[in-house]
């Protein structure tokens, strides 16, 4: 299991199970006075206290369910979170919390934690509806590019709009799009397929592109829109609902695109052939098994994982597939990989939303769509805090730049930059020197623009950013259930990291320790009764009969060795194993059975069994039971760390108050 989802486990205290054993030690059940009534102490650990409050919620986030705990729940969490807070202690007390590996980790869990609350809910949950309506149509649209730079020029950008606009009218004049798109699209895959794009669903093209597809009607074609690679046209082509996913077998007779016209011809033939052998009843898998070359499906009777309408395969394979029925075969046909013949095993639709959603949301997290969540954020937080733009200053620092900034060589002159604060968030201020770090790092070359406008909208762009940048860092203090959560995975962290010290890695390098535990515990790790087999493997029919002839008469199976193998070494080759009743079908055959049995000869082996009989119970060797051995020896040695937690911090459990738990 990975690092995190451990973790995550051990968050969840009231299933500490799996990590921490109950500890035998008597707790003392004391009474002291409560410090605040309206949140009293629970249980003391040493000179550490547990409220009221703080244990319920945990209790109540851990179990997740409606009901009220009974009195049981309450107790066996009580013992569990004692444990608990006692090990994060003990963390504390050997710094685990300062090591550089502890921090950077936190961070980054912090950072994934900080998302939710640095996005609009209604901006993100507009989002994932359309992302997911959209999955549910797909479209089939070709475009005509012209190249164009982010940052180009005016006169550049208004020539790449124009000179599509001339070619729309072209179009919506009865001219082909084809034809221009292969005459006049800078993407280089039109000289090939003519600006056709394909059968294409939400998150396939980058998003101001999905946009306009979804939004031009079919069999019309768009104004002129941009993206970050140019000005596009979309022409619409079709669309239709989403045909989900398929699975289906494959038998391929492999061709080539450059095969030769006998090849082709003969790998028809088989085709054919193939064909006919279903028709009269052959199994698909043997055909598969005797004809198919696809190396990657053969195994597993030509079975193929699920793929979508838009997936890479060629068109023509995808058409078929779409077509049949469930069980329903095809007919040959051809693909420039050669000649298929496919049988759908299953097909499904698009999941439901609940099923994707957090899929989507993934993906939206890592799309340009995610940005106008974030926006709304920092406008927000703008409205919602002591926000202000230091105008004078900003028209002083703009005054400073030069027109090396056109050239986008602009090096902030020190004489010029200080530390005056050009925007204010509550008490916190960004400086001239931050803002003028921003610039010179976002600074394009343009010419005949505005270094005014230019800087302004920097600046905008710096004062958003900021302002995100401030509401991650006061989370915390503004929401109760981030500090509250921040707190479990630091506690989870700390836990992780000191339960793999005392526990986990030691068990697997404690070998000496591991070895005493075994050897004080040998009793419970016991064989059951099992049959004893011989395998004689023989080089030969004459060499099987001889040696099965000499075990009748009651010869070792060294004797048999020495003789057999003092011409060819390896004439006899000997093996022993025990097994267990159920545990290997082969051998369960031989167990009422006792002496030589012999064995069919069957793809060139020859062998027979010399059946010694059945084995009392005895002990494994630790060897062979390692993998349980060592996982008792991780509870003793959590159960032992418990102990010595107990002894070293006293537990004092407010009964009072534990009565009144949940009431």
């Amino acid at each position: 299991m990975k690092k995190i989802g451990i973790i995550l486990s051990m968050l969840n205290v009231v299933s500490f199970n799996t990590y921490a054993q109950k500890s035998k030690v008597p707790v003392k059940q004391l009474v002291k006075p409560a410090p605040a009534p309206v949140n009293p102490w629970v249980f003391s650990y040493g000179q550490d206290t547990v409220y009221k409050k703080e244990f319920e919620r945990l209790l109540s986030k851990n179990r997740n369910e409606k009901e009220a705990p009974t009195e049981a729940d309450v107790r066996e969490y009580l013992d569990l979170y004692q444990n608990f807070k006692m090990k994060v202690k003990e963390a504390h007390l050997m710094q685990l919390d300062t090591l550089n590996s502890f921090k950077t980790e936190l961070a980054g869990y912090r950072k994934q934690l900080a998302n939710p609350y640095l996005t609009d809910k209604k901006v993100s949950e507009a989002l994932i509806k359309e992302a997911y309506d959209r999955m549910k149509e797909e479209v089939n649209a070709s475009h005509i590019l012209i190249n164009c730079a982010e940052n180009a020029m005016p006169k550049d950008t208004l020539e790449a709009y124009n000179k599509l606009m001339e070619i729309r009218k072209r179009i919506l004049k009865g001219e082909s799009f084809d034809s221009l798109a292969l005459q006049f699209s800078q993407d280089p895959s039109a000289q090939k397929n003519m600006g056709l794009l394909g059968w294409f669903t939400a998150f396939h093209m980058i998003y101001p592109f999905e946009n306009q597809a979804y939004k031009t009607p079919k069999g019309q074609v768009s104004l002129p829109f941009r993206t970050r690679y140019g000005y596009h046209l979309i022409k619409v082509n079709d669309r239709r609902s989403a045909r989900g996913e398929v699975r289906v077998a494959h038998i391929m007779i492999q061709t080539g695109p450059s095969a030769s016209d006998e090849t082709k011809i003969e790998a028809r033939l088989k085709a054919d052939t193939v064909y006919m052998k279903l028709q009269k009843g052959e199994s698909f898998e043997s055909l598969v098994a005797a004809y198919s070359a696809d190396q990657s499906s053969k195994a597993n009777g030509g079975l193929m994982n699920w793929f979508s309408s838009f997936s890479n395969f060629p068109d023509e394979f995808k058409a078929v597939a779409f077509s049949l029925s469930k069980g329903e075969y095809s007919r040959p046909f051809k693909t420039d990989y050669g000649y298929h013949i496919i049988k759908l095993a299953d097909k499904r639709p698009v999941a439901e939303l609940k099923e994707l959603e957090e899929n989507i949301k993934s993906k939206i997290g890592r799309d340009s769509r995610a940005e106008s969540s974030r926006l709304v954020v920092a406008q927000r937080i703008k409205k919602e805090s002591k926000y202000m733009e230091h105008v004078a200053v900003l028209k002083e620092f703009i005054a400073g730049i030069d027109s090396s900034f056109l050239k986008g060589t602009w090096t902030p002159d020190e004489s010029k930059i200080n530390d005056k604060s050009i925007v204010t968030i509550n008490a916190k201020s960004f400086t001239v020197r931050q803002f003028a770090d921003f610039v010179k790092l976002m600074q394009e070359p343009r010419e005949k623009e505005s270094i005014s406008m230019i800087v302004n909208g920097l600046f905008k762009k710096f004062t958003d950013e900021k302002a995100l940048e401030y509401e991650e860092s006061v989370l915390e203090e503004k929401y109760e259930d981030f500090r509250n959560l921040m707190q479990e995975y630091h506690d989870g962290i700390l836990l992780f990291d000191l339960t793999d010290k005392k526990v986990w890695t030691k068990a697997v390098t404690d070998t000496a320790g591991l070895q005493q535990f075994y050897e004080a515990n040998k009793a419970k790790y016991m064989w059951k009764d099992r049959v004893l087999v011989h395998t004689y493997n023989c080089l030969n029919e004459k060499a099987k009969k001889e040696a099965i002839k000499m075990a009748a008469a009651g010869k070792t199976g060294d004797e048999i060795k020495t003789k057999l193998n003092k011409k060819l070494v390896g004439t006899v080759i000997i093996t022993e194993s025990k097994h267990e009743k159920g545990e290997n079908p082969e051998k369960d055959k031989y167990w009422d059975k006792k002496g030589v049995v012999d064995a069919p000869n069957e793809g060139g082996a020859f062998k027979f069994y010399v059946v010694s009989g059945i084995i009392t119970p005895e002990p494994k060797a630790l060897k062979e039971a390692r993998g349980v051995v060592t996982s008792d020896y991780q509870n003793q040695l959590e159960k032992d760390w418990i102990q010595s937690l107990r002894s070293k911090y006293p537990v004092i459990v407010n009964e009072e108050v534990v009565k009144t738990l949940f009431k």
